[in-house]
């Protein structure tokens, strides 16, 4: 039955190209149109990759997702302890800005709910164990407070001089030794100004995490709480962990020094149009910053009757997020004291290859010419997440500080994967509007092979992305002009509402598809 299914679609294509015009003019392309390369979850070691491939599986989702936003959960904890000696006097931090782009209704809530969770827990267990001794200090400090209230009320009516040189003495002597209140331990957020975030990033060991599956992370950057004005500061120093200063109003400022955040976010594809042309965004290298995922969409061919992870996998995954979540600081006396991490020499020479290659890429005519920004973080990259999956190789240990060579092969098939998605979603995020949008109506005819169509049709099918048709329109011309399709019109016969043109795609592009 398949057999002659696939039979008949390769004779309509046929009738189809022989039937449309011949005089294609020449192509030019966007940019590459190969598929993209998918993650491998086996290339996370143990348990996180037995996870992500289950959750892909039970979620019916691009194995992308599970795999993008398990790296990110690891990263972490993996943040708050170690970092890696690339190299003498050349160090890099653990976190990692992972963003897999993907339309609405692809459980993208699930996928994060599930790589967070253990997170979540560890977080409500050390609120509890700390809600005792934090009561206990607050009620300290309010006492000690109220008592150097009392004295500086005596010291206002104290009438000789030197009386009241010794109660004010006293007060600042108490106030200075009122204990700081602990704050309940915070791991990450989805929502916060800048203000906010550097609290925060002050508050819990200098470590944070941004994780959510929209894109509002680029609102606020954008100025969505300082009236249009870009904050960018903060974020580009969180992601080196270069100190920085929070000013927070009539508040104290927060001194940062080494601050770093990890990124974990699943935002529609969309959210990428036009990103480079926010002010800064591109220009101070934001947007170079972030390891990128857009994964083909899976609605439309989803079973919808697929196998539960198993409770073993789920369990070994919140285990092993334990154990690196209770890995003690180097340094008991000091909760910032970071674990260094070394490569092996059969390691250090695959980075170093690997640096080379991506050297190669920024000449011109190669991959990354018009790239730097984001292939000049590539190499670095690639160190961190080899960090993370020695981390993960090893969750909970502190003796084994050697990444090998097989864990660094693993970090760098997945950098390779990073790179074709990143320099694909770089493209998306040119400054012409009408040129994202014909990328966008490209994209969705190719995918759903819509080889003969009528604009009409392609309209109903995209109206939330083009609301009128005559957004639509400009779209289909750079297509036409680009040599992508040609758009026939139709004669008109008779009165009534004429018929839609038709959109005829380039017969080429259709058999690189087939």
């Amino acid at each position: 039955m398949a057999d002659d299914l696939h039979a008949q679609a390769a004779a309509e294509l046929d009738r189809i190209t022989q039937a449309e015009p011949t005089a294609w003019p020449e192509l030019i392309p966007f940019g590459s149109t190969a598929k993209l390369p998918s993650m491998n979850p086996a290339n996370l070691p143990t348990w996180a990759g037995q996870f992500a491939a289950e959750l892909a599986t039970e979620t019916e989702t691009p194995p992308d997702l599970a795999v993008g936003l398990t790296l990110a959960a690891c990263a972490i904890p993996t943040a708050r302890r170690f970092r890696v000696m690339v190299k003498p006097n050349y160090f890099e931090p653990l976190n990692i800005w992972a963003l897999v782009a993907l339309t609405p209704g692809n459980r993208k809530s699930a996928v994060q709910s599930a790589t967070t969770k253990p997170l979540m827990e560890w977080q409500r267990e050390q609120a509890e164990i700390m809600r005792d001794e934090i009561r206990r200090i607050e009620s300290e400090a309010q006492t000690m407070q109220a008592h150097a209230d009392a004295l500086r009320k005596e010291a206002a009516r104290e009438k000789d001089t030197y009386k009241q040189r010794d109660l004010s003495d006293k007060v600042a002597a108490l106030e200075a030794s009122i204990p700081a209140v602990p704050t309940l331990p915070l791991l990450w957020t989805s929502d916060a100004t800048p203000e906010r975030l550097g609290t925060l990033l002050g508050d819990n060991t200098e470590r944070m995490a941004w994780l959510s599956s929209e894109g509002g992370l680029f609102d606020m950057l954008a100025g969505r709480y300082s009236g249009g004005i870009p904050n960018l500061d903060l974020m580009l120093k969180a992601h080196s962990g270069d100190s920085e200063r929070v000013e927070r109003g009539s508040r104290p400022p927060v001194d940062l020094l080494h601050p770093l955040l990890t990124i974990g976010i699943s935002p529609q594809p969309s959210v990428l149009e036009g990103l480079a042309a926010k002010p800064g965004f591109r220009g101070r290298g934001l947007l170079g910053r972030f390891l990128y995922l857009v994964p083909e969409s899976r609605l439309g061919y989803r079973t919808l009757n697929t196998q539960p992870m198993t409770d073993a996998t789920r369990a070994a995954y919140n285990q092993g997020i334990r154990a690196m979540l209770d890995t003690p600081p180097a340094d008991d006396d000091n909760p910032n004291a970071m674990h260094l991490l070394r490569l092996s020499s059969e390691a250090r020479a695959e980075w170093q290859d690997f640096a080379h290659h991506i050297e190669s890429q920024f000449r011109p005519g190669a991959s990354l010419e018009l790239l730097t920004d984001w292939g000049g973080k590539a190499p670095g990259a690639a160190a961190r997440i080899a960090g993370v999956l020695h981390c993960i190789e090893h969750a909970g240990r502190t003796d084994a500080l050697e990444i090998s060579a097989a864990t660094m092969h693993r970090a760098l098939e997945i950098t390779a994967v990073f790179t074709q998605h990143s320099i694909h979603a770089m493209g998306m995020m040119g400054n012409d509007e009408q040129m994202a949008a014909a990328k966008t109506v490209w994209e969705w005819m190719r995918r759903g092979r819509h080889w003969e169509i009528t604009q009409r049709e392609i309209f109903n099918a995209l109206r939330g992305r083009f609301p009128k048709m005559d957004k639509l329109t400009p779209a289909l011309d750079i297509l036409a002009e680009r040599g992508y399709i040609q758009i026939e019109e139709p004669e008109r016969t008779g009165a009534g509402r004429p018929p839609s043109p038709k959109v005829i795609v380039r017969p080429d592009l259709r058999e690189a598809t087939r």
